[in-house]
């Protein structure tokens, strides 16, 4: 995990595959465990698992352009 920016307004951080996998279960749970179905705690839900699956649409797509060049 990376801290790339920061300011008064908040940070900008970079995670690798592995890491937003953790994000995502330490979020579920954290839901899970205070039962917080809140607007705040669904948006970050789909926010890293929009973030994963563009990931790895992107892994795959680096790996295709790799093996027809």
């Amino acid at each position: 995990m990376d801290l790339l920016n920061h300011n008064e307004e908040g940070a900008t951080i970079h995670l690798d595959g592995r890491e937003l996998l953790m994000i995502i279960a330490l979020i579920q749970e954290g839901r899970i465990a205070f039962e917080c179905e809140s607007p705040t705690g669904q948006a970050l839900d789909k926010l890293f698992s929009n973030a994963v699956v563009l990931v790895e649409q992107a892994r795959k797509s680096g790996l295709q352009m790799r093996e027809v060049h």
